[in-house]
């Protein structure tokens, strides 16, 4: 990975022009996503598993991994966060949206509102560093401009649910899910070289949020709901879009060691220990 595979063809003013329509597009979106946020932890007749799909994770009471393309390592990473049945305890379902180990009857039950809040703020906040590590690299100021917009959004996406989480009475999340970014974004970052490396691996992560986000979108009942998602996997969607003004010649796998990474195959993660955001 030593040359730089941009397209010399491509258009700074071109870009800038598209980050004015995808920032108005995020800052339209905020409002309802906000909304549509305590409306999903709100009410009550929403169950555990439509949150889970809603915000792009598995839910914890499952042992089955949420089908969803190229997003689908997301899911594989948070539920094997859960354990084996060899390893770990069976879990099931309590009143609240509540988990409890069925062979440890004094264990305080799990908030799995909290769990699955949390998590999705992780991996906001592994977006948002992950965007600030791989900018060492960047030296196209369009890019950087693209960049930098888009780590801004993951923020305000991280601030959004915080806002639940403080809500709930817990402590706002501030770290990203450090195991998942041991497991796939750090080997990328470390190998990255060129501009083109760091691009493309930001170009993966938001291909993956908009997979899920449209996935999420698919599979919701709701119309406020449903509308809200797709909305958030439309701004990640344009963020990707943008990325790709920069004429990537690369694929994930060029930048992701191992043939692991966030990008459809049949490669998808089987589990990273710590990635469900439990405490």
């Amino acid at each position: 990975m030593t040359n730089d595979h941009r397209n010399t063809d491509f258009s700074s003013d071109e870009i800038r022009r598209q980050l004015r329509s995808v920032d108005r597009m995020n800052t339209s979106a905020m409002p309802q996503w906000r909304s549509a946020l305590g409306r999903l932890f709100g009410d009550e007749s929403i169950s555990t598993e439509q949150r889970a799909v809603a915000l792009g994770v598995p839910s914890p009471t499952r042992r089955d991994l949420f089908r969803m393309g190229g997003a689908s390592i997301l899911g594989a990473a948070l539920l094997a966060a859960c354990g084996d049945d060899d390893k770990s305890a069976t879990t099931t379902a309590a009143p609240g949206d509540t988990v409890t180990p069925s062979d440890t009857p004094t264990t305080v039950p799990v908030n799995m509102d909290l769990v699955l809040a949390k998590t999705a703020a992780s991996l906001e906040k592994l977006a948002v560093d992950a965007y600030g590590i791989a900018a060492g690299l960047i030296t196209t100021p369009a890019i950087l401009q693209a960049a930098t917009m888009f780590a801004g959004h993951h923020q305000l996406h991280l601030d959004a649910l915080n806002g639940v989480i403080t809500g709930a009475g817990s402590t706002a999340v501030t770290e990203m899910n450090q195991a998942v970014f041991d497991a796939l974004v750090k080997p990328a970052l470390d190998a990255a070289t060129t501009e083109a490396d760091a691009v493309t691996i930001a170009l993966t992560l938001e291909e993956a949020a908009a997979q899920t986000y449209v996935y999420a979108g698919g599979a919701l009942s709701t119309p406020a709901l449903r509308s809200t998602i797709m909305t958030i996997g439309g701004v990640e969607a344009r963020h990707a879009a943008v990325l790709r003004m920069a004429a990537l010649a690369q694929s994930p796998l060029d930048v992701f060691p191992d043939g692991r990474g966030f990008f459809p195959g049949d490669n998808p993660l089987a589990g990273i220990d710590g990635a469900l955001i439990t405490a």
